[in-house]
């Protein structure tokens, strides 16, 4: 009763309206069912980014992802996540919206924190972790009298994972007795490195020996005139220069690479296993499942559907997890989180044409360039690893424990 007395404090918890979870929210998912909540669009991506890491876990769990108001997912998700709208914090909504799903446990990700949907979790006992935590988000400053609100939300949380050292100290404070706050950093978006048949690799690799090779990725019919004249103006510079294109639809190849060989370009097609001999100077990539095997070959990687509009971009971590130094254009809407904290690191470069896309690969054609720039993008993709790690081994252990 203090407890719920002091977030009802916290928040001033009201009421509300009996609702008809039924109208409100989708069934519940049979089976064991993880409860994610996004605080914000980077809290968001993070969480994406750690579902595709979830299908490690044993059993895999359903999920349920909610998120702050005026968020929205910035790509499809799985089949085996439930996206679902977030009550409102009042005690009606909350209460329906735990005993309609009955999580089997939760990670909330990032702030603000939801002190009403919080204790209508821990009233019926979901174990839950907090990830991104501020200890302002639990313990602001100010009126002191508030101190027992905030003490009873930190108590909500079986885990909680600090941003920094700091803000561990305070937090720990308020829970005496429970599993230390650790201070790991920002459970972030990262980078999952694409698979790819090590045979197929072995068997290009010989035929790009000794030539510089870049890759236009996930391109779009409107782009790729403008890759094919970048490859033009390169080729003053770099005559044995290998352009891969390897288009977001790879059925349009054929095509693709019936334009090219018009313009007078000679082509490779990867359908009909070409040769890649010294003459060629263009690669089409026109059989799916292969982007792992070019991000591997290729130093350099110009991340398509982002010269033209209305695409958002693509994601640009697959790339640098493999090493490659990374150019895109300035629509990356979906993306611009991840595009930002790769630029602001120097592991990757913007281009509006052809001319610039041109200019970008001549700097990057000097090794020690494109080796730095590769560098600091794949330490963005490495970073919070120890914190997805801690994550992951967390709710493996929740599982365990629901298996007996």
């Amino acid at each position: 009763m203090y407890r719920q007395l002091a977030l009802s404090v916290a928040v001033g918890l009201k009421p509300g309206r009996r609702v008809d979870a039924q109208t409100l929210w989708a069934p519940r998912p049979e089976g064991l069912l993880l409860w994610l909540h996004a605080g914000s669009a980077p809290d968001l991506a993070a969480l994406c980014h750690l579902i595709q890491r979830l299908e490690q876990l044993e059993p895999m769990p359903e999920i349920l992802m909610t998120m702050q108001e005026g968020l929205s997912c910035p790509c499809a998700m799985p089949d085996h996540v439930l996206v679902q709208p977030i009550p409102q914090d009042n005690i009606a909504q909350t209460t329906a919206f735990v005993q309609h799903f009955k999580p089997d446990f939760g990670l909330y990700c990032g702030a603000p924190l939801r002190a009403g949907l919080l204790w209508a979790m821990e009233r019926q006992k979901v174990p839950l972790i907090l990830t991104n935590a501020r200890a302002t988000d639990i313990d602001p400053p100010g009126f002191r009298l508030n101190r027992p609100a905030h003490q009873a939300l930190a108590l909500c949380f079986q885990h909680i994972i600090c941003r920094d050292q700091s803000s561990a100290r305070r937090i720990n404070r308020l829970r005496p007795g429970l599993a230390p706050a650790l201070p790991l950093g920002r459970l972030e978006e990262g980078g999952i490195t694409p698979e790819a048949n090590p045979r197929i690799v072995d068997h290009l690799r010989p035929q790009l020996t000794g030539r510089p090779v870049w890759l236009a990725a996930h391109t779009r019919a409107g782009e790729e005139p403008m890759v094919a004249e970048a490859q033009r103006q390169m080729g003053r510079y770099s005559h044995r220069l290998l352009c891969v294109i390897a288009p977001s639809e790879p059925e349009r190849g054929g095509a693709l690479a019936d334009g090219l060989i018009q313009q007078g370009w000679r082509i490779a097609r990867r359908s009909t296993n070409d040769p890649i001999t010294e003459d060629v100077q263009i690669v089409v990539v026109d059989v799916p499942d292969e982007m792992g095997v070019w991000y591997r070959l290729a130093p350099i990687t110009f991340v398509g559907s982002s010269l033209v509009s209305g695409y958002g971009g693509q994601d640009p971590f697959a790339p640098a997890t493999l090493g490659s130094a990374l150019l895109y254009g300035p629509n990356v809407g979906g993306y611009l989180d991840s595009y930002s904290r790769l630029v602001n690191a120097g592991g990757a470069r913007i281009v509006k044409d052809a001319s610039s896309l041109a200019q970008g690969l001549q700097l990057l054609l000097a090794p020690d360039k494109a080796a730095a720039q590769a560098h600091a993008a794949w330490e963005v993709t490495s970073r919070g690893a120890e914190v997805t790690d801690k994550v992951l081994e967390i709710l493996q252990e929740q599982l365990d424990d629901k298996a007996f």
